[in-house]
């Protein structure tokens, strides 16, 4: 097992978990790429055993997901699933059908350059129509997964990181160009794309990720009302998946109209 949290400087390095392994992105020679900058340098320059288990968090994990470096450990060494969510903020999950609807309300236009990149790479999904529950929809790269699971990983990444580094066309533009996060326009369109590229691999594999992370202890609604219709909206999508059945997802939807409202 081997767990990374990714530092930029020396106060993103005060923030790290001694569980954890230090991993400098300090003088980051692409820092446009953020994240998968150190984590496409390590699975290039380092070998894995297929059962290994990986991760790569950022340093406010702990912040955000209200977990200890020692309790991924133990939880992920108790564990014999592919891959290993430590994603929270369920209601991100809950309040969007799929990841790329939620990155569509915050970023404008990223639904369709997203699908409009996949039509273009021949990645066979409709996402106005792709429903996903918290077991297939993952955010901040807060997930641990067998190395197997992270070489299928990269192989969608490396496919967008090649489309998005050729500067040849319209797409390629969209792809490069700034977005509106956390009041800056610094960060680039494809970095959101990229954030979701395991939620992809865990569809096109029809794979489920087993949830880690206490939804309840992260939540920043507490576990009143609120966090009660996240719960319930989750989990009609969950049943929507398992049977097909428009039922639940009528109900979803109107849930949701109602959440959106309040």
């Amino acid at each position: 097992m081997k767990i990374f949290q990714i530092f930029y400087d020396d106060v993103t390095r005060q923030q790290l978990d001694p569980a954890f392994i230090a991993l400098d992105n300090s003088g980051s020679e692409r820092p446009d790429w953020f994240e998968y900058w150190p984590i496409r340098k390590t699975l290039l320059h380092s070998t894995f055993d297929d059962e290994e288990y990986l991760g790569f968090f950022s340093p406010r994990f702990q912040e955000k997901t209200r977990m200890a470096g020692s309790e991924v450990i133990e939880r992920v060494s108790n564990s014999k699933s592919e891959v290993i969510s430590f994603s929270p903020f369920l209601h991100e999950s809950a309040l969007y059908p799929n990841s790329f609807y939620q990155g569509d309300a915050v970023h404008a236009g990223f639904l369709k350059v997203s699908q409009e990149y996949f039509d273009q790479v021949g990645i066979r999904i409709d996402l106005r129509q792709l429903v996903q529950d918290q077991t297939r929809t993952i955010f901040s790269n807060y997930f641990v997964a067998k190395y197997r699971f992270w070489k299928k990983w990269r192989v969608l990444a490396d496919q967008l990181f090649q489309n998005c580094e050729a500067r040849d066309g319209p797409l390629s533009e969209k792809l490069n160009a700034g977005t509106l996060h956390r009041g800056k326009q610094s960060y680039q369109m494809k970095i959101f794309i990229m954030e979701r590229v395991v939620s992809l691999a865990l569809e096109l594999e029809k794979l489920n990720a087993e949830i880690a992370v206490d939804q309840a202890k992260a939540s920043i609604y507490g576990t009143g009302q609120v966090f009660n219709h996240f719960l319930v909206m989750d989990a009609l999508k969950g049943q929507y998946l398992k049977t097909g059945s428009a039922y639940y997802l009528g109900i979803y939807l109107n849930m949701r109209k109602q959440v959106i409202k309040r």
